[in-house]
């Protein structure tokens, strides 16, 4: 066999081991749902290298977790019975170091206001004391003031909530706060004094640090968006007004990059608005242009480390269904794909997408552009880390896992 003879050959099987690699990035095996415990999924969290959590509610009323490390689940610990007037719902997170924090937000009254919010921290195999961040939470029809959280590359977690400020005319401000499991949480910041109430905050924390939080209306209610940062060194930056006030404009949900490139997704009355914040600067708010007819339900995205996102909506007419669109950082929108799941999107740092919903999870690995999609059995939340992706699986409290990038 001649050199160009055996150059052909080498140059064969190279293409022929990065197609093998290329298929063998692209599978994806689910493990079976594993029963943890009896009750109703709200929130999971992992952070993709040994330490997963879910938080539920039980039968028996209330809210309850449970840590799975090294492979093992605990037995589920009640955070809160949530006082005599119930209706609660909470959110809970991993710290990249493997700490844990719920929080969660509850009536006090018989009416929508005010409410209390309350968190713990799990470190070191135990729950911590419960911290009472507020008792002037608020509520309405549609929200019982749910906190929103999250954790940086050094297991700072951020909480964020909407405070009362005037009882009689239900004024209020954006507060947030930043702790850990060793220190609790220091006194907490007002970030916004617009004095609106506006019923729907969210938050996304890069691994350096950086914050965005926003604010919306919830439910089919109306309200400007408004975007507020924290930078690298910590402080909060004035309120920006994303999207100016729309009738029944509401729901925003937002995405961050390690690169500071931000998404921000909400509806409108009948259809998908966005904006993208890139060095600092907001471009101004518009349609997502990929739907098609009117848009319904809810929306959400996903951003990953490079500041690429993907969007997930409800199109309502004209090939009604649910459908994901990408966004490569700096780029445009790209075509629509119809999936099979639901309206939940998260990102690995990586760049692989999972959408989690009714009895179907899609995940969109690293460096591909196809979608994966498995049933699970039940509806299911999902999140993921470097290295893992979970997903809580009803009707009961189960959790399944898929090795990802």
């Amino acid at each position: 066999m001649g050199r160009s003879d055996r150059l052909r050959v080498v140059v064969v099987f190279a293409v022929i081991a990065v197609s093998l690699g290329a298929h063998v990035a692209e599978a994806q095996t689910w493990s079976s749902p594993q029963f943890v415990a009896n009750g109703s999924g709200i929130s999971i969290s992992t952070n993709g290298s040994g330490t997963s959590a879910v938080m539920f509610m039980p039968s028996s009323g209330g809210l309850q977790a449970s840590v799975q490390v090294a492979g093992a689940w605990s037995a589920p610990a009640t955070l809160s019975s949530l006082g005599p007037y119930g209706n609660g719902t909470g959110r809970i997170a991993v710290a990249p170091n493997g700490d844990v924090l719920a929080v969660w937000s509850f009536n006090t009254t018989n009416t929508y206001l005010p409410n209390e919010t309350q968190a713990k921290f799990f470190t070191a195999g135990h729950w911590g004391n419960t911290i009472t961040l507020s008792t002037s939470v608020y509520g309405n029809a549609y929200s019982v003031g749910q906190p929103s959280i999250g954790f940086d590359g050094h297991s700072q977690a951020t909480v964020i909530w909407e405070q009362i400020t005037n009882p009689t005319t239900v004024t209020c401000a954006l507060q947030a706060a930043v702790g850990n499991a060793t220190n609790g949480f220091a006194s907490p910041l007002t970030i916004s004094n617009a004095t609106t109430c506006f019923g729907w905050t969210r938050l996304a924390v890069n691994s350096g640090g950086q914050a965005l939080a926003v604010e919306g209306a919830a439910g089919i209610l109306s309200e400007p968006v408004v975007g507020i940062s924290r930078g690298l060194t910590g402080t909060w930056s004035a309120p920006v007004t994303v999207a100016a006030y729309a009738y029944r404009q509401n729901q925003p949900n937002v995405g961050l990059g390690d690169d500071g490139t931000a998404v921000v997704v909400w509806r409108t009355r009948s259809g998908v608005s966005y904006a993208v914040r890139s060095n600092g600067s907001w471009s101004p708010a518009a349609g997502l242009p990929v739907l098609v007819g009117q848009a319904g339900g809810g929306t959400s995205v996903g951003v990953d480390g490079g500041g690429n996102a993907m969007a997930i909506f409800q199109q309502v007419t004209i090939s009604p269904g649910i459908y994901a669109t990408y966004r490569p950082v700096g780029g445009s929108w790209q075509p629509k794909v119809q999936l099979n799941s639901g309206v939940q999107v998260v990102a690995t740092r990586a760049g692989t997408f999972l959408d989690g919903g009714s009895t179907v999870v899609s995940t969109r690995l690293a460096g591909m552009s196809n979608w994966n999609q498995a049933s699970l059995g039940g509806t299911a939340l999902v999140s993921a880390g470097p290295g893992l992706a979970v997903a809580l699986v009803g009707p009961q409290v189960s959790v399944a896992s898929a090795a990802v990038p």
